[in-house]
């Protein structure tokens, strides 16, 4: 990491001219640049003057160091806090941390009482308990004409002409139809009888305890104890979701546990309330939290008769990606948070959950990487923690026979992020240029080559290439990290020549040549040539810099720099200014390695 900074603060550093120095800038000139360069001069206020008889001051891009400076430092510390935590959990020392997590259900009756509250009609249910205040619908056929809703008396009686009184109350609906059936069959000779429940009863009843809001609600009476508590606002911080309980005449007639519906789907609830039922929420038991590998971190209420692993039920077991080898439970012991080792998860069956409890699995940490090219088996990759590039080689079968392991391509996520920051630090410097050197030298050069230059740098995509060594085992040194890509070229015969010469192109390989040979071989340097910096790239993404001593009078000696199959070789366009040229080395190596990967491409392309 600290290379990493070092390299993009020096990068910055030799970025950084003429930031000071005023210039006069006019609409003529601003006219002259191309829309897309014009338009990003504006934006980003580096041109805050647009006549003549104003003054200019480059673009002060601090923020952007500042924005660089932070990122790569968030990065270091997100590194040391892993690796603090690793060593945490391999010493057993507290990991307790603050945590977001809420109590699992404490939600749930915030949407049931807008989903699911009864209403104010008939149930169609033939186990509904009839009471008083319920009307029946009572409709007679045949010998006999009759069809009206009767109410349900306060002594639990309905009132039937020429039969007299029935009383219903405490019948279900089913029973009560039946009852009256024979009441109508014995009392009128070919009748027949349909009973309907046509108003349902209100009921009064008391919630109390640890509820949200106790106090006396009137319900309907097909309501039952969630709706109660729904009415209630649901359970107070202190009240349990596990043990909800209704009384009637002092005496506990059925109890709620709530996870048994959000966990296991049950729904057992059979009694409807009655005028004076009570609602008795018990105080919440034991919190429990379990966090890390599992597939739904939660705090969890549990009693003390439960063991740890119903909460690893509870969150839906572990994780396919837990480490199974890297257990934590912390717990409060004597007013002391302590760490007690757990060495496998049937131990969890043999410990009984305590208040405050925190149960950490940590998380293997997978990653996926990609591998294409010349592979036996090309694709994507599950990589475990610590493995390596050659790791990702095997699993891909190893190399094919003409695999050319010196021009493997690897692209990493944190190299790209420093190189996105990096290619738009370069793109302001090269903005401010182009308006400082202009004005300085009053026309007296072809601004054109810098404009161009300024174009392929912010139309350049930040590749994130590595340097690797898979011909001497380097790549043991490279832990695969998320999102990473390897390409493996086939070995091609050929050297690649593009800038300032006759023919672009590729040139036919041969060994023991120098720069000037293939330039020679694509035609020779154009007029405006730089021939005192040319690049090169390698095959394995290094970058060179090659300054010809050529002459019109003597041939060049031998370049000491080796070209190898698959380089390319790039000569470009000489600058006239010696402020953008300083920036121009930083530039080309930038484009070369978006063109090698490019050409890598092609290449893979070609060969499918």
């Amino acid at each position: 990491m600290k290379t990493k900074k070092l390299i993009l603060l020096s990068l910055i550093s030799l970025s950084i001219v003429a930031q000071d120095m005023p210039t006069l800038l006019n609409q003529e000139f601003l006219d002259s640049l191309p829309e897309d360069i014009r338009k990003d001069i504006q934006d980003n206020n580096t041109a805050t003057a647009l006549s003549s008889n104003e003054t200019y001051r480059p673009y002060l891009y601090s923020s952007k160091l500042k924005q660089t400076e932070e990122l790569l430092n968030l990065k270091d510390r997100l590194e040391k806090d892993l690796i603090d935590l690793e060593r945490r959990l391999n010493s057993g020392e507290d990991l307790r941390i603050d945590d977001d997590l809420e109590l699992y259900g404490s939600n749930f009756f915030n949407t049931f009482q807008t989903s699911f509250m009864p209403i104010n009609e008939p149930n169609p249910d033939s186990g509904y308990m009839l009471d008083k205040g319920d009307v029946l619908q009572i409709q007679l056929v045949g010998q006999n004409d009759f069809n009206e809703e009767l109410l349900i008396n306060s002594d639990g009686s309905i009132s039937f002409p020429d039969i007299g009184q029935i009383i219903v109350a405490g019948l279900s609906l089913d029973e009560a139809s039946r009852l009256i059936q024979s009441k109508v069959s014995s009392a009128f000779i070919g009748t027949e009888a349909f009973i309907n429940l046509a108003g349902i009863r209100d009921v009064n009843i008391l919630v109390t305890g640890n509820a949200q809001n106790p106090g006396i609600y009137t319900l309907t009476g097909n309501s039952n104890i969630l709706h109660a508590i729904s009415a209630s606002g649901g359970i107070s911080e202190y009240g349990s979701l596990r043990e909800i309980n209704l009384l009637r005449n002092n005496t506990i007639i059925e109890s709620l546990d709530v996870y048994d519906l959000l966990i296991d789907g049950q729904y057992n609830l059979k009694k409807r309330l009655r005028s004076g039922d009570v609602i008795f929420v018990e105080a919440r038991k034991n919190i429990v939290t379990i966090d890390g590998a599992v597939n739904r971190p939660a705090k969890y209420e549990v009693s003390d008769e439960q063991n740890l692993d119903s909460i690893i039920k509870y969150a839906n077991g572990i994780s396919r990606t837990a480490d199974r080898e890297n257990f934590s439970l912390e717990r409060i012991l004597d007013g002391t948070l302590k760490s007690i080792p757990v060495r496998s998860e049937s131990q969890f069956k043999t410990i009984n959950a305590e208040d405050g409890d925190l149960i950490y699995i940590r998380e293997y940490p997978y990653r996926q990487a990609k591998i294409t090219g010349a592979v036996l088996k090309p694709g994507s990759y599950t990589m475990a923690e610590g493995e390596t590039i050659n790791d990702l080689i095997d699993k891909a079968g190893g190399f094919t026979d003409n695999a050319y392991k010196f021009g493997a391509i690897y692209q990493n996520q944190d190299a790209k992020l420093i190189n996105e920051q990096s290619k738009e630090i370069l793109y302001q410097e090269f903005l401010d240029n182009i308006i400082a050197v202009s004005q300085l030298s009053a026309g007296s050069f072809d601004l054109g080559p810098v404009v161009q230059l300024t174009q392929e740098i912010k139309n350049t995509e930040a590749n994130g290439r590595v340097v690797i060594d898979l011909l001497n085992d380097g790549s043991d040194f490279y832990n695969i990290q998320e999102s990473d890509e390897l390409f493996i070229p086939e070995r091609n015969n050929v050297v690649y020549v593009y800038g300032e010469i006759s023919t672009e192109g590729a040139v036919m390989y041969s060994e023991l040549q120098d720069v000037e040979y293939f330039v020679e071989k694509s035609g020779g340097y154009k007029q405006f040539a730089d021939n005192k910096s040319i690049y090169i790239l390698h095959p394995n993404g290094e970058s060179q810099l090659y300054r010809s001593q050529r002459s019109i009078f003597e041939r060049s000696p031998k370049s000491e720099i080796r070209i190898y199959p698959g380089s390319i070789i790039f000569v470009p366009r000489k600058l006239d200014d010696s402020a953008p040229r300083r920036l121009a080395a930083q530039a080309y190596v930038s484009l070369l390695g978006n063109l090698g990967l490019t050409l890598a491409s092609l290449s893979a392309i070609s060969n499918d």
